[in-house]
């Protein structure tokens, strides 16, 4: 809880189908976007997280999934920060993901819960947005720890890297969308394209861009497709060496090389 990590200094002091659309700006830089379902109790910090940081090249997108708790009210409370919403059902997360999609005008994306929290990194982030096919990512706060890896291949199979700290320039998306057969890691498999994609270049930044909250739906719901689909991700996706390392890890030597035969 941010409580419990103390994150205040981190948050600034500052009908179900309606939608609010403010005027186009094709300066647009960044869109941040978020997708709720019944998040009333979590998501007025993210918004206040937001606020710190808008200006005319931020815009705010969010996608609910016609919650009933009161994200409705709040939304509406917030027209001011918020320059798109919608409050509709949807099949998942990845379905809202791909729907808002649809309604950003910025040239990068950035994809937040109703349970993150925007730092300060974010802000630096925004200057270094320059090659509109690269993928920039900064750090994280999980566990209350910052997470500062620089990806490599091989590291790609041990963790992805999270989108909370990921911006996406739009080129991404008009190539592709979030599968949604994976219902947990949808995000896992556009890094995997993206990263094995001559098109895309990706580049760390060691700015602390968001507060990342343990214990949202990935934590307790698993994706059987993804599981079922690990292994030939990896092998499609990736340099032959660090699929093969990632087979030795998970399956021993004797394992590495049974597979490895199998697949010639």
């Amino acid at each position: 809880m941010l409580e419990q990590l103390q994150l205040s200094e981190f948050i600034p002091n500052s009908s179900n189908s309606l939608t609010l659309i403010k005027t186009d700006n094709n300066e647009l830089l960044v869109s941040i976007v978020c997708v709720t379902f019944n998040a009333a109790k979590i998501l007025p910090n993210l918004i206040k997280s937001v606020n710190k940081h808008k200006t005319s090249i931020i815009e705010f997108v969010v996608v609910d999934g016609n919650s009933t708790d009161g994200t409705v009210d709040i939304l509406k409370e917030n027209e001011d920060i918020i320059d798109f919403w919608i409050s509709e059902p949807d099949n998942g997360i990845y379905d809202a993901m791909n729907k808002a999609i649809n309604y950003v005008n910025g040239k990068w994306l950035i994809f937040l819960g109703a349970d993150d929290i925007l730092l300060d990194g974010f802000g630096k982030m925004i200057s270094l947005l320059k090659e509109t096919n690269t993928i920039y990512y900064g750090n994280l706060l999980f566990y209350g720890k910052e997470f500062l890896k620089v990806y490599d291949d091989y590291y790609l199979t041990k963790l992805n890297i999270c989108p909370q700290a990921i911006f996406y320039p739009k080129a991404v998306f008009d190539k592709y969308k979030f599968d949604k057969q994976y219902k947990v890691y949808a995000d896992y498999h556009l890094n995997l394209r993206c990263w094995s994609d001559p098109q895309f270049d990706f580049v760390h930044a060691g700015h602390l861009v968001s507060y990342f909250c343990d214990g949202g739906f990935s934590s307790y719901t698993k994706d059987p497709f993804f599981e079922r689909d690990r292994d030939m991700l990896f092998k499609k996706y990736l340099k032959p060496i660090s699929y093969y390392r990632y087979l030795n890890r998970t399956l021993g030597t004797l394992g590495m090389f049974k597979q490895f035969i199998q697949n010639k």
